[in-house]
C-alpha cells in the first residue's frame, strides 16, 4: 500500500526524550506519526483514522490563537523543554489546572497524574494563592480546574475556592472522583457556597464492569449519589470519560443517554480518549488507540439515531486536531435539538465570535459548564437581557449539554506543533505555565519531561531535560 506524506512536523523519542523530525503519513485510510531517533529506531503511531483528506480538512478550521499576555521562561533548549510559557508558545490559556495535593483514594492504572506514586505534596494556601496571581498576571481571568490527586481530600478546598474567588477567577471548576461527594453532603455544600462553578467528575461509564477495570474498584453507584447530591445543592456536573479500547468505548451512546437524563444538572460530557503515559516499553497498537473520528463514530452509531456526525464539529483553537466541541439542548418535550449552530450565532450576537479562540473557549464553558437556573440572566455583562428571551434561546443555558472531546498527546504521539498551540495549561508553585500534554508526558521508562515536584525543577536520571 502507498503512503502519503501529508505533512512534516517535530515529536520526541519515546526512549530519550530528544526532539527529533516526524512526518504525518496517510496509508490505508489511516494517519501516522512517524518518526525515527538515530539511538533508538523507528515508530510509528496511528493518529487519525478516516483518511488524509478527513485529517486536512479538518485542520482547516483551525484559527489563530490570542498569544498569553506575559511569557514566565526563554527560550534556551526550545519546545518542549522551556515551558514556561516559552516565547514559542502560540495560545493563551482557555483552562487552567492547578494540583492542589498528590494523594488520591484511587490507585487507577491509568492516572496520568501519578497519584500517590510520588513523595506527597501539597501547596498551602499561600502557596495557592501566589499560584492564582501569576495565572491571572499571565494568562488572566480563564476557567480554573483544582486537580490531584483527590483534592476533596482536603478538607480546607472550600477556603481554596473562596481565595481564587477573591482574587478575581470567576469560574472555578472541582476535578474528583467524587467519592467524598457522594458520601459527605455536608462538604459539599461548603464547596458550592466557596463558589465552586462545577464539578468535573471522573465518569468512565454505566457499569460496574468498567469501573473495575479501569480504576479497580465498583464505583458506579457512588456516581449517581454524587450527582444527586449535586442536583440537591444545585451544583452544575461534566461528566468526564477517560475512552479505553475494549474497555468502555461500546458505552458512549449510554453514556450520552445518562446525561441526557440528568439535565439540568449534568451540564457536559468531555470525552477524553485514553493516553499512555507512565512505563508503557511498547508503542501502542493501532486497536490501543481511540482517535477523533473513532469517538464521533461511536457516538452516532450508539445513540438510535439521535446524533449525525456533523454535529460535532472541530474546535476552532490553534490546531483543531485537539478536539470537537458540539451543544445540544433538551427540548420541553425531552427531545435534543443540535445547537451548535444557534450557539454560534449567539456567542456572535454577543460579540466575540470574531475573537481568539481562547476567547471563546473560555466563555463557552463559562456559559455552560456551569449549573444556570439562578444565573440566567447574569450570563454575560453585555446582554443582560437573555434571561427575557423566549423559547429554545433561554433554554440553551438552563438545559444544554455540550458534548465535547480532547485527546491528551503522549511520547508516541506527541506532535510538537500541536503542543504550541495548546491551550489547556497547568500552574506551578514555582511559577510556571505549561502544557497539559507536556506537564505529564513520560518516556517508556516513566521518566517525565517536567518535574512534579512543587518546588524544584529536576533533571531524570537520564540526564534528559
Amino acid at each position: 500500500m502507498a503512503k502519503d506524506v501529508i505533512g512534516e512536523t517535530e515529536s520526541l523519542c519515546p526512549v530519550c526524550l530528544r526532539k527529533i523530525p516526524a512526518k504525518r503519513v496517510c496509508e490505508d485510510e489511516k494517519v501516522y506519526l512517524e518518526k525515527t531517533c538515530p539511538d533508538h529506531g523507528d515508530y510509528r503511531v496511528l493518529i487519525w483514522r478516516r483518511g488524509g483528506k478527513h485529517f486536512l480538512d479538518w485542520g482547516r478550521c483551525s484559527q489563530q490563537a490570542a498569544s498569553p499576555r506575559k511569557r514566565l521562561t526563554d527560550t534556551d533548549k526550545g519546545c518542549p523543554y522551556d515551558c514556561g510559557l516559552c516565547p514559542t508558545h502560540k495560545a493563551n490559556t482557555c483552562s487552567m489546572l492547578i494540583e492542589v495535593t498528590s494523594r488520591c483514594n484511587l490507585n487507577c492504572p491509568i492516572c496520568f497524574a501519578s497519584a500517590n506514586e510520588t513523595e506527597e505534596h501539597e501547596p498551602d494556601l499561600n502557596t495557592v494563592g501566589e499560584i492564582y496571581e501569576t495565572v491571572l498576571d499571565t494568562v488572566g481571568s480563564c476557567t480554573v480546574q483544582l486537580s490531584g490527586g483527590e483534592p476533596t481530600l482536603r478538607d480546607d478546598l472550600p477556603e481554596i475556592v473562596s481565595l481564587g474567588k477573591k482574587i478575581g477567577l470567576s469560574h472555578i471548576l472541582v476535578n474528583t472522583n467524587g467519592i467524598r461527594l457522594a458520601k459527605d453532603k455536608a462538604y459539599l455544600w461548603k464547596l458550592k457556597q466557596s463558589g465552586t462553578s462545577a464539578i468535573y467528575l471522573q465518569f468512565d461509564g454505566v457499569t460496574d464492569e468498567v469501573y473495575r477495570s479501569i480504576r479497580g474498584v465498583n464505583l458506579f453507584d457512588l456516581k449517581v449519589q454524587a450527582i444527586e447530591n449535586c442536583a440537591e445543592v444545585k451544583m452544575g456536573v461534566i461528566l468526564v470519560p477517560t475512552i479505553v479500547p475494549r474497555i468502555n468505548d461500546r458505552e458512549l451512546g449510554d453514556i450520552f443517554e445518562f446525561a441526557k437524563k440528568w439535565v439540568p444538572v449534568v451540564k457536559a460530557i468531555h470525552f477524553q480518549p485514553v493516553s499512555y503515559f507512565g512505563r508503557y516499553p511498547k508503542t501502542p497498537k493501532d486497536e490501543d488507540r481511540i482517535t477523533i473520528p473513532d469517538v464521533i463514530d461511536a457516538l452516532v452509531s450508539q445513540s438510535n439515531g439521535q446524533l449525525r456526525i456533523e454535529n460535532f464539529p472541530p474546535h476552532t483553537c490553534q490546531d483543531s486536531h485537539c478536539g470537537f466541541s458540539s451543544l445540544f439542548i433538551l427540548r420541553e418535550d425531552g427531545e435534543l435539538f443540535a445547537a451548535t449552530k444557534l450557539a454560534n450565532e449567539l456567542v456572535s450576537g454577543w460579540g466575540f465570535m470574531s475573537e481568539a479562540g481562547d476567547v471563546k473557549a473560555r466563555r463557552f464553558m463559562s456559559l455552560h459548564w456551569r449549573f444556570t437556573e439562578e444565573e440566567v440572566g447574569q450570563a454575560h455583562d453585555s446582554n443582560a437581557d437573555l434571561a427575557s428571551q423566549p423559547g429554545l434561546l433561554r433554554r440553551a443555558l438552563s438545559h444544554s449539554l455540550a458534548v465535547t472531546c480532547m485527546p491528551f498527546q503522549d511520547v508516541w504521539n506527541i506532535d510538537l506543533q500541536r503542543l504550541q498551540g495548546c491551550c489547556g495549561h497547568v500552574a506551578t508553585a514555582d511559577k510556571r505555565i505549561v502544557p497539559i500534554c507536556a506537564f505529564y508526558l513520560t518516556s517508556v521508562s516513566g521518566q517525565r519531561l517536567h518535574s512534579t515536584h512543587w518546588f524544584s525543577l529536576q533533571k531524570d536520571s537520564t540526564g534528559c531535560p
